[in-house]
């Protein structure tokens, strides 16, 4: 597997830019001037990733601000036992390693390809210095942050509290809301391993086998090996309320 160190020599020469991303009307970065894209182009690279590489790993500093231009990434910790748990899935336009880069940090966590990936990593140094001069910006970060602090509490919670049945229908809710369903088929968007949905949802691959296999008889999902159709949202969101 290889790390983003592999990919440092990455072409300076991408034919992207900040200025003409089309994708920026969707991120934190929506509403800066052309002076300040400028800056922030000044140094940014792109980056590519093959499905399973590392993007930026457990226990390293800050490569940036990392935008997520292509594909889908999840963001896993190591656990005690061995173990990784998945915190969040990241779709594109989302920052990946945020928190890390506003703290000065090292990151407490890992970010990996689920499918190939191209991110954009702008320089730390002219990120902070558009924030410095533009207040607005900065305002947006701390309700940014604060709303994943939130958000991140609620998971917390869910995992630690609600029965292995409401917890794999959380999993399921979640990957549709981020990635949605094909228009056609109604499969999601993204393939999972079982050992992914149990890392997202908590809990052993084998419950994680044993719930699919139990949704599927409860019409609530259809199975065929990684791609998953969900069949009844509303039984979906009900069972991760009540959890029977």
């Amino acid at each position: 597997m290889s790390t983003s160190v592999d990919h440092i020599n990455a072409s300076f020469k991408d034919k992207n830019t900040c200025m003409n991303c089309v994708k920026r009307c969707h991120s934190l970065l929506n509403e800066l001037s052309n002076e300040e894209l400028r800056t922030l182009n000044h140094n940014r690279y792109t980056v590519s990733y093959k499905t399973n590489e590392t993007i930026c790993k457990e226990g390293t500093k800050s490569l940036g601000l990392i935008c997520l231009n292509k594909g889908k990434v999840k963001i896993t910790r190591s656990g005690m036992i061995g173990a990784d748990q998945i915190l969040e899935l990241k779709k594109p336009v989302d920052f990946v390693g945020f928190k890390t880069l506003m703290n000065g940090d090292t990151y407490l966590s890992s970010a990996i390809a689920i499918d190939d990936v191209s991110v954009c990593i702008i320089d730390k140094q002219d990120f902070f210095k558009v924030i410095a001069n533009n207040e607005q910006l900065a305002m947006k970060i701390i309700r940014f942050l604060t709303k994943q602090l939130s958000d991140m509490d609620i998971r917390l919670y869910n995992l630690t509290q609600k029965h292995i049945r409401a917890r794999m229908a959380d999993a399921l809710l979640m990957i549709y809301e981020i990635y949605g369903a094909d228009a056609d088929s109604g499969i999601l968007n993204v393939s999972l391993k079982r050992a992914d949905l149990a890392a997202l949802s908590n809990m052993t691959i084998a419950n994680a086998i044993r719930l699919l296999s139990s949704f599927t008889k409860e019409n609530l999902i259809e199975v065929n090996r990684r791609d998953i159709k969900i069949l009844d949202i509303k039984g979906l969101k009900d069972l991760s309320v009540f959890g029977l």
